[in-house]
């Protein structure tokens, strides 16, 4: 059973104050546990503690040992009171957060998606996701976006968590660096060069602002380019602007497409 001390550990989790404080974060459902306790490559995550109902216990018991966590038998309706999501699964676990020692170095020889002040746990998660699909290892979110380890980011990576690194950091910090001043810098924006006949760097450092504000003009004296995709709608009452995750999407696929 879960006791009522897991329960309230559990549900702390929800918030990121707590999630700091005990330095873990939720996992939720049968595929990201799955995920982490046998995919994460980078041994980067810890299982911490995991409560299921018995016949999945049962089921992935070779999984479980090497895995090393504790384990706590629930039902699903034990689960159920503590879960985050509308139908829960008959697994939960509490996981540690990594302790990752950053250093600029690592943005060198790859691409870099970098996103400011990002709002919506669901959009992160989905670009993660998406960052995943075209092997794009890091990304940058500004401090003040949404937490990586926010229950709904986590849900929405579907597992990307273990292989994309977030890292946050200051705008400013990360373009005057003196590891970004060799990288090329290209800003989104609903007004600039064409994306489908801009050439683009095999490893660039790629801006998308805010989900209402899009990138701040103080940025304007570190990019080297401005670059859009355009609209096909046939009429000029089409939609205003595309989901910031939408356009992480596109733009990955034109620069993998290079």
């Amino acid at each position: 059973m879960i006791s009522s001390s897991q329960s309230k550990l559990i549900r702390s989790l929800q918030k990121k104050k707590f999630r700091d404080q005990h330095g873990l974060f939720l996992v939720e459902g049968e595929k990201m546990v799955m995920e982490l306790a046998s995919g994460d490559t980078m041994d980067r995550f810890q299982m911490h503690e995991l409560f299921a109902n018995p016949e999945w216990i049962q089921n992935h018991s070779n999984v479980l040992k090497q895995s090393g966590s504790k384990v706590t038998e629930a039902s699903l309706a034990e689960i159920k009171k503590v879960s985050n999501l509308v139908t829960p699964q008959p697994v939960i676990a509490a996981v540690s957060i990594p302790s990752d020692k950053f250093r600029l170095e690592e943005l060198l020889q790859t691409p870099v998606l970098a996103f400011e002040s990002i709002r919506d746990p669901g959009n992160l998660g989905t670009i993660i996701r998406t960052a995943d699909w075209f092997g794009i290892r890091h990304i940058v979110c500004t401090p003040d976006s949404t937490d990586l380890y926010n229950p709904k980011v986590v849900q929405s990576t579907m597992g990307a968590i273990t292989r994309v690194q977030v890292h946050y950091l200051e705008f400013e910090t990360l373009l005057e660096s003196k590891e970004m001043q060799h990288k090329t810098v290209f800003g989104t924006y609903l007004e600039g060069e064409n994306i489908y006949e801009t050439p683009l760097e095999p490893d660039p450092l790629i801006l998308f602002g805010n989900e209402s504000h899009g990138l701040s003009q103080a940025l304007n004296s570190h990019i080297h380019q401005r670059i859009s995709i355009p609209s096909f709608s046939p009429t000029s009452f089409g939609s205003e602007s595309l989901n910031v995750a939408s356009s992480v999407a596109v733009v990955c696929s034109e620069l993998r497409r290079r």
